[in-house]
């Protein structure tokens, strides 16, 4: 979730404000009024009924401008959202809230206005993966050679000590009393699949660390899994949200490594809770060990729900709590999509398989 200062805060969570729209290249600047509508979609699943290991998926806007003139296609933008201070009609508090950095890839014109849509560079990497580096290699150096080709910066940290956590959130310790911790996997990453695209072979590299991969609003790629609540919703600023019966729990993975070999951690009877199924064919048992202690004993609700205050602070694979006042529910947000018009909306669901799909 990004963080702003407590008046911006404070204003995104009222009824009473206006948002705008901006788009920035090297040379320019769109701004205001030109900006008539847009929308959104992000999502950390490329199946629409389940969460997913090792999904990348591209984000994307399609925005409605009244310009004509300017020639957009190809180019690469800046977006951000801002909202009015209406003392001064300017930046409240000076504060733009990054949105991505997209690249125009369709542009239509119709009168006087022009609709756009917008991608980030993980729309390209549906190309065939070709090394530019020696192989066998490590994992690290695979995944910052794909960035460089999609022109993306590779953000993932992989000097970052994390400490091994069960999953109540208390941290393991070793028979002789030591805290266990664990740095980023590093692996060798032998010879590449014939016909493997890129989105794939990052697809590999996230799965093995029990992560998805996306673009953050700086443009970076990078991998996370999903965390701790960021958030409280309840019914003054939602309406009434679509719940599964009970929750899903991660009981299990599977993991196929090639014809011959599949491996497999928890419990594999899909009748005790959800069993996360993908392929990998770099995935070793230590790996699997560790992604498992990640993932193993997720439990969240399958939710749609309708944000009438649309929040853009939110990020794709952040967890919020519903409440109703009652109970409290735990939802990642696999999916979500903004709607921008002055004013910002959002829809937020938790894809997960019905109780009748888990019967």
């Amino acid at each position: 979730m990004y963080t702003v200062s407590d008046i911006v805060s404070s204003k995104i969570e009222s009824y009473c404000r206006t948002w705008r729209m901006e788009l920035e290249d090297t040379n320019s600047i769109l701004t205001g009024d030109k900006i008539v509508s847009a929308s959104s979609t992000a999502q950390s699943t490329s199946i629409s009924d389940d969460i997913e290991l090792g999904a990348v998926c591209s984000q994307s806007w399609n925005i409605n401008i009244n310009d004509v003139d300017t020639k957009f296609l190809g180019k690469e933008y800046d977006t951000y959202l801002y909202l009015v201070d209406y003392e001064t009609s300017g930046i409240l508090s000076d504060e733009k809230i990054p949105m991505g950095r997209f690249t125009c890839v369709k542009s239509k014109k119709s009168g006087g206005s022009v609709q756009l849509t917008m991608a980030d560079r993980l729309y390209f990497s549906d190309k065939p993966y070709v090394p530019h580096i020696p192989m066998p290699n490590w994992n690290r150096s695979v995944e910052d050679d794909i960035c460089r080709q999609l022109g993306l910066q590779n953000g993932n940290d992989y000097t970052e000590v994390r400490l091994l956590r069960d999953k109540n959130g208390r941290r393991l310790i070793d028979k002789n009393g030591k805290v266990l911790y664990s740095k980023y996997f590093y692996f060798k990453v032998g010879s590449v699949p014939k016909d493997v695209t890129m989105r794939q072979m990052l697809s590999y590299l996230a799965s093995a660390q029990g992560q998805f991969g996306y673009v953050d609003r700086y443009g970076k790629y990078v991998r996370k899994w999903y965390g701790s609540s960021v958030k409280t919703l309840d019914n003054n600023t939602i309406d009434l949200p679509k719940l599964s019966e009970r929750q899903n729990v991660i009981v299990g993975i599977i993991c196929k490594v090639s014809d011959d070999v599949t491996l497999s951690l928890g419990v594999t009877d899909t009748t005790q809770g959800r069993v996360l199924e993908f392929e990998n064919p770099y995935m070793t048992e230590s790996l699997l060990q560790s992604l498992w202690r990640r993932i193993g004993g997720f439990s969240w609700y399958t939710t749609e729900l309708y944000h009438r205050l649309g929040d853009p602070r939110f990020d794709i694979g952040d967890v919020v709590t519903y409440t109703n006042g009652t109970d409290n529910y735990d939802i990642p947000i696999t999916n979500l999509g903004f709607n921008f018009d002055g004013g910002l909306s959002a829809d937020i669901s938790a894809v997960g398989l019905s109780v009748e799909e888990q019967l």
